[in-house]
């Protein structure tokens, strides 16, 4: 059976959907070539959803309207970063400090012990996050439509194209939010081999109580894995990333009928921007060691079978 990696984006508008094919592919390549896994010999589909709620993407260069944004975090590869040891005892403290503050603040804010802050937070700076849940009206295509349901459509539509192969979805950010509903919900007759989230919020409690009050679950009872996974669910993140707040989602989710439970993994999110680190970027969680092992025993675990079988044979 042929194999394809699947990826759906996270939070936030996004470069034209090529191009963001483009850079994920690359940063994959990344981490599969320290492998010594063979360039671009991997099957990539990306869903894209951030024209969803963004009239214009982001393009990659500067131009003369004023009303057109200009993408920032561009895809650098991993060679092209510099780093520089902090130096002092104070220096450490003070890096430690401004990288922990945003993610101590946003987790006090989103631990949903006062809703009406939460929300208030939630209004004026993740927009996609309030859409996602909001039952308002939503005019798509000329018809009248929910957020969620077009959000979770995208995600179906390719995974549908795909059905006949083994897949590996890999869910970043908001992206794990989306899969994990239609999986849920909307993804029936469909198998995912694995599914590794990156940087993903379902461990923030303003978003299990969401899950919870949608598909009558209570929190003491735990949630499920996703009986449309078949073999992993790998959740990784970095210990800085400010969006995943709750690395252990093992502990909130209790294993399948196939056996899957969560895999939780801490890695290093070493994507940075003219000095500027950003440990949730998209682009340097794809090329991280442990997802290159991940998409590598996927990509691989068939030709080594084969392999032994014949190796017995003779």
């Amino acid at each position: 059976m042929s194999k394809v990696i699947i990826g759906i984006h996270g939070i936030g508008n996004k470069p034209p959907k090529n191009l963001l094919k483009e850079w994920w592919e690359a940063c994959i390549s990344e981490g599969l070539e320290k492998l010594n896994f063979p360039k671009h010999n991997f099957d990539f589909d990306m869903v894209y959803w951030a024209d969803i709620l963004n009239k214009e993407p982001i393009l990659p260069v500067e131009t003369k309207n004023k009303n057109t944004h200009f993408l920032r975090e561009k895809y650098i590869p991993e060679q092209n970063i510099s780093s520089t040891e902090p130096s002092g005892f104070r220096k450490k403290v003070t890096d430690y400090l401004e990288k922990y503050y945003e993610k101590i603040i946003v987790d006090e804010i989103m631990s949903f012990d006062h809703p009406a802050l939460t929300n208030f937070f939630i209004h004026y700076n993740v927009r996609e996050l309030e859409a996602y849940f909001s039952q308002a009206d939503f005019y798509y295509q000329g018809e009248k439509r929910i957020i969620k349901e077009v959000m979770m459509e995208r995600l179906t539509t390719v995974l549908k194209k795909h059905r006949q192969k083994q897949i590996l979805l890999i869910a970043h950010s908001m992206g794990s939010m989306i899969s994990h509903d239609a999986l849920l919900d909307k993804a029936d007759g469909i198998s995912i081999d694995t599914l590794v989230t990156l940087g993903s919020p379902l461990g923030q409690k303003y978003i299990i109580k969401k899950i919870e009050s949608e598909h009558n679950h209570t929190f003491h009872n735990r949630l499920k894995v996703p009986e449309n996974i078949k073999k992993n669910w790998y959740n990784l993140s970095d210990p800085e990333d400010p969006i995943a707040l709750v690395h252990i989602l093992s502990d909130m989710y209790k294993s399948n009928s196939n056996g899957v439970r969560v895999i939780d993994k801490l890695v290093k999110n070493n994507y940075s921007n003219l000095g500027d680190r950003n440990p949730h970027k998209s682009y340097g969680y794809l090329r991280t060691p442990e997802v290159a092992e991940i998409l590598s025993n996927f990509l691989t675990v068939e030709k080594r079978s084969i392999f032994s079988f014949f190796k017995k044979m003779f």
